[in-house]
């Protein structure tokens, strides 16, 4: 047969082999893309029609012309890569034409030399039965290195994909290029694979069948090899691929794997499970979600019909968060829908589904979850096995130390733990994901239930849980170093998903067989990370526990049950008002620290009891007990505490009434803010937060409105990035809704309300929670959203205190009960709204004279005390009373001392009255 060579630039084109060559490379055209150039080439100079082009390449067939822009965009990139001036250029309305020199050779006959035929025909690839979805990118992925590698291995864990997103890969390639499918399931040996290789080519090859007579067979052929599970024979299958490599240029390799191959040349594409939904998404992204679309898929397969609806959604993206995206256990669970119900599939559902047969009846290990981790499990080494079942016990990532600490049971073992975790990585048996601090480890939910289970049957569950609880204590410790060196995002990144690996150590020391002492400093430890995680039901169920431990052991009474009845404290305070509980758990903390003689914890009692105090409306007894933080005269305290005790005295030194000496101390303390508190300060509040909220009241309280609602503000959004509930609670509820009611800024004020109510819902922090509906209906009372009183009348009575700020919001609040209280003791911070309040009722109720009286006595009190804000407001409603003439000499020089403009509603309120503004 006469051959033809065509020769432009640096390219061989061979129409009769199919052969582009590019300085004697072969390039990797398809067949339709080598028909394209051959004529444009023969053709060189001349335009060249679309409907030529496509009646020469796809004959008597009607192609869309997307089909041409195809092949010849494959063609433009083949040519660019060579760097040369070959180019086809494009006539628009015309054709195509080849920009080059051609030269056309005669070759003559075919030599010996050239390749022969092998006479191979390679069996169809497996039909993909179900829609692959969720795999776009990896399909895309495989293709592209298809194209540039020679050996291509898909890895990932079992029934994760791989066999699918190979098939659809090879079967969206365009060219033509024979492709073999060989599954290895049931090969033990290096002839094992060659046979299997000869029979998907369907070529026999007698009794030798060793890989060399397949590598002769396949020398000169062009083709890809699909080789499908490869784990079990890795060893061997790496032989062959190194072989075929060498010895056949016109052969590529696609691999699928639990491990990569690792012979020269390799590229790998990583498989990991679909994305799952979050716990936040709405419906409609549930819907869309890859893992969800699948399920859906599967379980509508099953039921004959299926969609996702408001009711089911939820449950479905359980479904999924639980199988972690792992397309065989979504399958499986699809599956098992119609005999167990959806309900009670997604309760317990990695422990059970692995026992459920509803898998493929043609591949035994793909039956069900037990046999494909089976299959996984039964390749590992007896140290591997081990190993695989203690790291079950991580409840999120670890690091390669971590691990080893946990599953290197002496000393000695350490290098081989490390080995095998390596090993159980490449394995695809552990995820390996980017931290932000290196990398990290963990196990697909359904790998680690089936840990466990080998973990238990070891007998090594108790030495394990040991070691993990142990490790837990370390990070903990870590975490107090860290959280005053590290910002506090960086610090939520790194130990905020540790929070279920100390859920976990914490179930077993504080057991039945733990250790309970290690369960006691856990429990107190972990406190910032319960309550940054927003977790205040829970942990209080653990300080219960820890508590009735410390009795058990006898060792109640020290500094460990200080701690725990601190936070107590804290969780009794949020969750339902201060009660008797926590006045006796309080009482328990200064009684020890007294005791034993420890400043901090006597400090710490005292504060507890005066908020106790000042809530129900007792501001000087809870002064005095602030007071008492300092210690006796002569006490020497570290700055923290100092700063702390002071924090508190300046609060209750407010709400007593001595608003100037309040303003002086805050003052102070806000200037020397280091912005920084301690670890074990978390459950007294944070003390940049409160320090700050605190004195942005006093502010507003003395007229400084601007200077007041810029501070609260800024600590506002501070503390909300910090995560921590309790201080951002008591910000909210103490500071920022009644500092926003103040100015006249209702919107903000039903902003800070709408936060308290989410925060407070969140953490099961009822008391909170009340507040933030009496600042939202206040609100709303001032926005004319709602009827006036009855929207307030239908919820819980509030404290003493709590109803004061109220009236201070809205005067309408005030009753007999607030005025009697005010007149009962001395002045406190509210007594001059609440006359004025008072006056107001009076004069509604036409008695002005006794109105009069009331708006004096409290012109005269928010004086004295340097309440600004409370003069203004008692100045305006006595102006009111007033001549026009009169209302210049009550209201400017009350005006004179308040900082702020027609911004805010008091000082709007007051100019309105002056004849000069009215004018």
């Amino acid at each position: 047969m006469t051959e033809r060579i065509l020769r432009f630039g640096p390219f061989e084109l061979r129409p009769e082999r199919e052969q582009l060559l590019n300085g004697g490379v072969r390039v990797g055209l398809g067949s339709r893309a080598l028909a394209i150039l051959a004529l444009l080439a023969e053709r060189a100079g001349e335009v060249v029609s679309v409907q030529e082009i496509n009646e020469h390449v796809w004959p008597n067939l009607f192609v869309q012309e997307n089909n041409l822009r195809v092949h010849m965009s494959a063609i433009r990139r083949a040519l660019r890569a060579a760097d040369s001036d070959v180019e086809i250029v494009n006539v628009p309305g015309r054709g195509y034409r080849l920009s080059a020199d051609v030269a056309v050779d005669d070759a003559g006959e075919e030599s010996d030399e050239a390749a022969p035929s092998p006479g191979f025909q390679p069996l169809p690839l497996p039909l993909q039965v179900n829609r692959l979805i969720g795999r776009e990118e990896s399909v895309a992925q495989v293709q592209a290195c298809i194209h540039l590698h020679r050996l291509v291995t898909i890895v990932g864990a079992g029934g994760i994909g791989k066999t699918s997103v190979a098939l659809a890969a090879l079967a969206g390639i365009d060219d033509e290029t024979p492709v073999c499918f060989v599954d290895l399931t049931n090969c033990a040996t290096v002839e094992h694979v060659a046979a299997a290789a000869a029979a998907a080519l369907q070529s026999p090859m007698g009794r030798d069948t060793t890989p060399s007579v397949l590598v002769d067979r396949l020398r000169e052929s062009e083709l890809i090899l699909l080789l499908d599970n490869c784990e079990h024979l890795i060893g061997v299958v790496a032989h062959v691929a190194d072989t075929v490599l060498r010895s056949c240029p016109r052969v590529k390799l696609l691999a699928t794997s639990r491990e990569p191959i690792r012979v020269p040349g390799e590229m790998q594409v990583h498989l990991q499970p679909l994305p799952v939904p979050s716990v936040a998404d709405t419906t409609g992204m549930i819907a869309d979600n890859p893992a969800v679309a699948l399920f859906a898929e599967r379980l509508g397969a099953a039921m004959g019909g299926f969609a996702i609806t408001e009711e089911n959604a939820r449950q479905i993206a359980t479904v999924c968060r639980s199988l972690d995206g792992l397309p065989l256990a979504l399958e499986l669970a699809a599956a098992a829908v119609p005999m167990v119900g959806l309900d009670a599939l997604s309760s317990g559902l990695t422990v059970r589904l692995s026992l459920l047969a509803f898998g493929r009846r043609t591949l035994a290990r793909h039956e069900t979850l037990e046999a494909m981790l089976d299959w996984s499990f039964e390749l590992l080494s007896p140290t591997e096995r081990t190993i695989l079942g203690c790291l079950a016990k991580f409840r999120a990532g670890f690091d390669l130390p971590a691990a080893v600490q946990v599953a290197a049971l002496d000393d000695e073992a350490e290098t081989q733990t490390a080995q095998a975790v390596l090993q159980l990585a490449a394995k695809s048996l552990l995820v390996v994901e980017t931290a932000p601090h290196g990398v990290s480890y963990r196990l697909l939910e359904t790998t680690k239930a089936y840990a466990r289970r080998k973990l238990e049957e070891s007998g090594l569950a108790g030495v394990t849980a040991r070691r993990h609880a142990e490790w837990v204590g370390g990070v903990l410790a870590r975490a107090q170093v860290d959280w005053s060196r590290l910002e506090r995002t960086i610090w939520w990144e790194r130990y905020g998903p540790a929070i279920d690996d100390v859920r976990a150590a914490l179930a077993w020391s504080l057991g039945e067989a733990g250790d309970m002492r290690l369960g006691v400093r856990l429990t107190i430890a972990s406190a910032p990370l319960w309550l940054g995680m927003s977790q205040f039901g829970e942990y209080n169920a653990w300080l219960e526990r820890a508590l009735a431990t410390l009795e058990a052991l006898g060792e109640a009474g020290g500094p460990e049950e200080i701690q725990l009845q601190n936070g107590l404290c804290v969780l009794l305070y949020n969750s339902d008002r201060p009660s008797e509980a926590f006045v006796r758990a309080a009482t328990q903390v200064l009684r020890i620290g007294k005791k034993i003689g420890d400043p901090l914890a006597r400090a710490t009692g005292l504060w507890l009891l005066s908020g106790h105090r000042t809530i129900l409306g007792d501001h000087e007894a809870a002064l005095t007990l602030a007071q008492q933080m300092l210690g006796p005269e002569g006490s020497v305290l570290d700055s923290e505490l100092q700063a702390f005790a002071r924090r508190v005295i300046a609060v209750m030194t407010l709400r007593s009434g001595r608003v100037r000496e309040a303003a002086a101390i805050g003052g102070d303390l806000v200037r020397g803010l280091t912005g920084r508190g301690s670890y074990g300060a978390v459950l007294r509040f944070d003390h940049a937060t409160i320090t700050r909220g605190n004195h942005a009241v006093t502010l507003a309280i003395q007229g400084k409105l601007e200077s007041a609602k810029a501070m609260i503000m800024e600590a506002a959004i501070d503390a909300h990035r910090l995560r921590n509930s309790n201080s951002f609670c008591y910000l909210l509820a103490s500071a920022a809704c009644p500092i926003a009611l103040w100015l006249g800024d209702d919107e903000l004020a039903r902003h800070y309300a709408g936060l308290l109510a989410r925060t407070a819902g969140v953490n099961r922090f009822n008391y909170m929670a009340e507040l933030a509906d009496w600042f939202t209906r206040i609100a709303d009372l001032r926005l004319r959203k709602v009827p006036q009183l009855p929207a307030l009348e239908q919820l819980r009575p509030p404290l003493p205190h709590d109803k004061d700020v109220f009236v201070t919001a809205c005067a309408a609040l005030c009753d007999a009960e607030v005025v009697a209280r005010a007149e009962a003791g001395p002045p406190q911070w509210a007594t001059a709204e609440i006359l004025r309040a008072d006056g107001e009722a009076k004069r509604d109720a036409g008695d002005v004279a006794g109105a009069q009286r009331r708006f004096e006595q409290a012109l005269a009190l928010a004086q004295e005390q340097g309440a600004g804000l409370w003069a203004l407001r008692a100045a305006t409603s006595l102006a009111r009373l007033a001549e026009p003439s009169a209302a210049q000499a009550i209201l400017a020089p009350v005006l004179a001392t308040i900082e702020g403009d027609d911004a805010f509603a008091d000082i709007r309120a007051a100019r309105a009255l002056l004849p000069s503004m009215a004018d």
